[in-house]
């Protein structure tokens, strides 16, 4: 702190009195630093405006009213949690908030830095669009890395001469949807006579829906109750909610799971209780251009032997298996909206279930897919890998998902990176 005395003010009034008698060239240059100062101030106060404006701008996802007939959504109260704090000592490694996101980078985050729980403070505004700054920046660093996935899956992409339309339309026109028994080969292959004849979300139609990542940075984010709202609630391969439920709710519509999670005994598929009374939409790639028949043939994982086993234990379940076709027609919509290469390799069951969501929704909440102020670097919120692949993409075009998903969002800062939750708007399609 500076104290003022009589020396100071002395001092003061001296040297204003010597800079005006040392000549005209000396006190223009004062003017001059004076009317710099001036515009400096200014155009910072102008700036904060603009910030300002911008940050109100978009809607909160927790507090807005869709229609005349919905209640509003309570407000999702800051995370409790503190990372420098854990419940058990072999916590302490996975849940400190100062980590490096890269091997290769000083890219250090104190999330402590960043946190706040006041959207319209000037402070916390800042602290928001600090934090979205780095993690934008990061996927899109991720996203212009070298690969070598190699040519497994055959990919031939051509990027298309005319111009691409939104992100929304182009996504809708993926067309990502589930098998049917009335299409060939399945009119007559025996697995059609598994195949479910009712619809994958039933006859909702306009419906509110939530994607439920399974990322780490649910870990006591005390969201349940919010993701329980929606109409439709999808969650992802063995994710859990026993146990759960403060941070991810108990509801669940639907599961999609990939091959593997139907395939592997470890999984369990054919006893656990959390695949029962569920909708289930399992997916396997196949390769690029492979037609249907190839595909049946030989898929990465074969899910078929476990799907008919279900099918037939379970007879009213509907348990739907994902065109393998539209898996890549959404990879292709992604690349024809990512203005580098993406990795070759199929899109994250996220990604495929948004596309599903896509004709039945009016809306689609996706929790934590976007990392929040909340990221912990734990893979799950459910066990205790820790492992940044997870969120930033390793095998997966998932940094290139993110900024496609990012692109879309109609929430405001606040709710993304704060509270953790991306609203993409779907019920203007007929735009489409």
């Amino acid at each position: 702190m500076m104290y003022v005395t009589q020396h100071n003010v002395e001092q003061v009034a001296y040297s204003k009195h010597a800079a005006t008698q040392a000549g005209s060239p000396l006190k223009n240059w004062i003017h001059l630093a004076y009317s710099m100062k001036t515009v400096i101030e200014f155009y910072t106060l102008f700036a904060f405006i603009c910030t300002l404006s911008q940050a109100l701008e978009r809607r909160s996802v927790f507090y807005v009213k869709h229609n005349s007939t919905e209640k509003t959504q309570k407000s999702v109260s800051s995370s409790d949690e503190k990372p420098t704090l854990w419940l058990k000592d072999h916590d302490a490694p996975r849940i400190r908030p100062h980590f490096s996101l890269t091997k290769t980078s000083n890219f250090l985050f104190d999330l402590n830095r960043y946190r706040c729980g006041e959207p319209v403070n000037a402070d916390c505004i800042n602290r928001t669009v600090l934090f979205r700054t780095k993690i934008i920046g990061e996927l899109r660093k991720r996203l212009k890395e070298p690969f070598t996935d190699g040519d497994h899956y055959q990919v031939r992409y051509g990027r298309p001469p005319e111009p691409v339309p939104s992100p929304v339309c182009r996504m809708v026109r993926a067309n990502v949807r589930v098998l049917s028994w009335k299409e060939p080969p399945f009119t007559w292959n025996e697995i059609g006579s598994y195949l479910p004849t009712t619809p994958l979300f039933g006859n909702i139609t306009n419906g509110s829906c939530v994607i439920v990542a399974s990322a780490g940075s649910l870990k006591r984010s005390q969201l349940g109750s919010f993701i329980d709202e929606h109409d439709i609630v999808m969650r992802f391969n063995h994710a859990p909610t026993e146990g759960y439920e403060g941070d991810v709710g108990s509801k669940t519509t639907i599961r999609v799971v990939n091959s593997q999670v139907v395939t592997k005994p470890e999984y369990r598929l054919l006893t656990a209780p959390l695949f029962r009374n569920v909708t289930i939409a399992a997916w396997d790639p196949g390769k690029y251009d492979q037609s249907l028949s190839e595909w049946l043939a030989t898929p990465d994982f074969n899910l078929f032997e476990n799907f008919k086993k279900f099918r037939s234990n379970h007879p009213q379940s509907n348990f739907h298996i994902i065109d393998p076709r539209s898996i890549w027609r959404a990879w292709t919509a992604l690349q024809d909206l990512t203005p580098t290469p993406i990795r070759k390799n199929p899109p994250t069951s996220g990604f495929i279930g948004l596309g599903l969501l896509m004709p039945v929704c009016r809306y689609i909440d996706v929790v934590e897919y976007i990392p929040s102020t909340r990221m912990n670097g734990l893979c799950h919120y459910y066990d205790d890998e820790l492992n940044l692949g997870c969120t930033f993409g390793a095998w997966h075009p998932l940094a290139a998902e993110k900024l496609l998903v990012f692109q879309m969002n109609s929430a405001d800062d606040y709710s993304v990176f704060q509270q953790g939750t991306v609203r993409i708007r779907t019920d203007q399609l007929d735009r489409c």
